[in-house]
């Protein structure tokens, strides 16, 4: 099972049950100044992916609703920040190879932030519960080239119950046994351009909220995205 799945199951059980949760983390040095004329975030390329959630605990991806929710996540991202005057830039890794490599990085620096700072007993000794994380320098190639100060990253795994599962989780629950349906899992990111560190991260947990919609997509990135710190 690839990491993101992982952690994705490691979340589902570590996340209170509520239906939407939501856990915030600054950067303690982080300053929040803009440097541009006027206020401009980077939106890169949202990580999102849909599907089902089999009868066995599977999950199982949907490329038409994958392509639904990203169109969602991507549109209702740039209306809320519209909203507060702050400009987006949008960035489409695909057509830069050294953002493809951020991308990935980022990928794989967001799911530390979450395995080492949101699990219970997997702290690092050398950072602790402080968010003190970066991509390294290699960002400001990208603040330069877009004029951005901060660059937001977005990543969504959503799981929809099939029957299968449903009728497993009523056979369970007579047995007075709990399993989970489909579950939301979903964390976004602002980087410092300039320096490449993380200074806010957010993570949202929910058991509701159909990225496949735009009426509960714009519930889900205001919750996902409401103390970003801009």
């Amino acid at each position: 099972m690839r990491l993101a799945q992982v952690l994705f199951v490691i979340l589902i059980g570590v996340l209170t049950s509520a239906c939407t949760n939501t856990q915030t983390m600054k950067a303690a040095t982080a300053s929040f100044q803009w440097q541009s004329t006027d206020k401009k975030i980077a939106l890169i390329e949202p990580d999102v992916v849909l599907g089902e959630l089999q009868a066995a605990g599977m999950f199982e991806p949907r490329a038409d609703w994958t392509k639904a929710g990203r169109d969602n996540v991507r549109n209702e991202t740039a209306r809320l920040f519209e909203a507060r005057g702050v400009k987006l830039v949008m960035l489409d890794p695909a057509t830069e190879h050294r953002d493809i490599q951020l991308v990935k990085l980022h990928g794989v620096v967001g799911r530390a932030v979450l395995l080492h700072l949101f699990v219970p007993g997997n702290e690092l000794p050398t950072k602790g519960k402080a968010l003190d994380w970066t991509l390294g320098p290699g960002t400001q190639g990208m603040r330069s080239k877009l004029g951005a100060d901060y660059g937001l990253f977005i990543f969504v795994r959503d799981s929809y119950t099939t029957a299968g599962r449903a009728l497993m989780m009523l056979g369970a629950a007579i047995l007075g046994v709990g399993i989970t349906g489909g579950q939301q899992v979903a964390f976004a990111s602002l980087v410092d351009l300039n320096t490449g560190n993380v200074v806010w991260f957010n993570v949202l947990q929910s058991s509701s909220g159909d990225l496949r919609t735009q009426a509960e997509s714009a519930k889900v990135i205001s919750a996902l995205l409401k103390d970003a710190p801009l």
